[in-house]
C-alpha cells in the first residue's frame, strides 16, 4: 500500500513539473537569433528566473548603403503582455519612432520545429515580413 501511494505521489509531482514547464514556457527559454540576408535583424531573449516567462527583443536596423548590408543601430525593448499558448508566443513592445509618438507593436512567434520559430509583427503594416528565428546553444 505504501509503495502504491509513493508511486502515485511521484507521478503527481512529475505531472506538476510538466504543467509548470508549460505554464512558464520553459521550452521557449533561451536566446533566439534572426538573420536577414546574412545580417542580424533581431534577437529575442527569454528567461523564467522569476517563475514567469519574460525577456527582451533587440531589433537591428540594417542599411545597404555603401554596397554591403551592415547594422547601423540596435534598439532594445522589454517584452510586455507576454503569453504562451502551446507553440505560439505573443507579446508587445513599445516602439519609439524618431518622427512621432510612441506606439505598441504586437508580435507573434510560432515554433515551427525544435529550435526554430518565425516572428511576425502583426500591426507593423502589410509588408511586415515573417522572419525565421533560430535558438542558440
Amino acid at each position: 500500500m505504501k509503495r502504491k501511494l509513493l508511486v502515485m505521489l511521484l507521478s503527481a509531482i512529475a505531472l506538476c513539473g510538466v504543467a509548470r514547464a508549460q505554464a512558464t514556457g520553459e521550452d521557449w527559454v533561451g536566446i533566439w537569433h534572426a538573420d536577414v540576408g546574412g545580417q542580424p535583424s533581431s534577437m529575442l531573449t527569454l528567461a523564467s528566473d522569476t517563475g514567469e516567462l519574460g525577456g527582451t527583443l533587440v531589433l537591428d536596423m540594417v542599411s545597404g548603403e555603401g554596397g554591403q548590408p551592415h547594422v547601423i543601430a540596435s534598439e532594445p525593448h522589454v517584452l510586455m503582455n507576454l503569453r504562451v499558448v502551446q507553440n505560439e508566443l505573443t507579446f508587445q513592445v513599445k516602439m519609439r519612432p524618431r518622427d512621432g509618438a510612441n506606439w505598441i507593436a504586437s508580435f507573434t512567434v510560432r515554433q515551427s520545429a525544435a529550435g526554430k520559430a518565425t516572428i511576425h509583427c502583426v500591426n507593423c503594416g502589410a509588408d511586415a515580413p515573417s522572419v525565421e528565428l533560430v535558438k542558440g546553444p
